[in-house]
């Protein structure tokens, strides 16, 4: 193994790896055999595009045969797989793959049930909520400032729902806010908080509207009074036991639960 040929490149120093440039295209890095495998996948079916994958010898046989065509296979020694990321990698498998674009904004207006994320502080809730989302049927994200959707920890946790549910992202997302809900005069859609304190609705007894977008704000602080005021209604989810609130994460997986199983029409 030649660690400084480029084609080991992506794959050096991952501890804090986001998205890099390879060849004038942003890429990302995907590990463990269950995401690897699902990424590879999606390559096959040209959903994107896979430059490499790197294990070791004991699993580069049970690769192969999953690799899209355009795919290399790198094969190195766990130890030295190790040095190369620059820790200890128990995993087995990396892959390295294009970031996919953003998808247009016609998708983003013609979603139903959408989750916003104005703003979070922690990668591994994002990914959580990706992986929530993406299993109980939402039809879109759009995130503000935060973790990047392309992170190694991001990517970790959301097992694979980054390239399955279409995202959008922007510094500020009111505008796009904004616009998906006056986007259906017949139909405007609905902007929830997820939020304590007076005026909140209970969550069991809440039904989402038709086109429905909930919010939920970061880790500790939730949703600021400036998000709080572009939202239509509020809605809570009650406590017992002393306990003061939910990890964001599991909050918006009970909230989207409700959303997607209380469809109307």
């Amino acid at each position: 193994m030649d660690r400084d040929h480029p084609l080991w490149t992506p794959f050096r120093d991952l501890r804090a790896a986001g998205r890099r440039v390879v060849g004038g295209r942003e890429v990302f890095i995907a590990e463990g055999r269950i995401l690897v495998e699902d990424l590879l996948r999606a390559g096959r079916a040209g959903q994107l595009v896979v430059h490499s994958v790197a294990t070791t010898p004991a699993l580069a046989e049970q690769i192969k045969p999953q690799l899209p065509p355009s795919a290399v296979l790198l094969v190195a020694p766990e130890d030295e797989l190790h040095a190369l990321a620059g820790f200890p990698f128990h995993r087995g498998v990396l892959a390295c793959a294009e970031v996919l674009d953003q998808p247009p904004e016609d998708a983003l207006l013609a979603c139903n049930r959408l989750l916003v994320l104005p703003r979070l502080d922690d990668a591994e809730n994002l990914g959580l909520l990706l992986r929530s989302a993406a299993a109980l049927g939402m039809d879109g994200v759009l995130l503000g400032k935060g973790p990047d959707l392309w992170s190694r920890r991001t990517l970790r946790v959301s097992m694979g729902a980054a390239w399955r549910l279409p995202a959008w992202r922007a510094d500020d997302p009111t505008d796009l806010l904004t616009r998906w809900r006056d986007h259906d005069a017949m139909m405007p859609g609905e902007i929830v908080g997820a939020a304590l304190g007076p005026g909140s609705e209970v969550a069991h007894s809440w039904t989402p509207a038709r086109r429905c977008a909930l919010m939920l704000g970061p880790e500790g602080a939730g949703l600021d009074p400036a998000w709080l005021l572009r939202c239509d209604r509020r809605v809570v989810i009650p406590m017992a036991n002393a306990v003061d609130s939910l990890n964001v994460a599991a909050a918006g997986a009970i909230l989207m639960f409700r959303m997607t199983g209380h469809r109307e029409g």
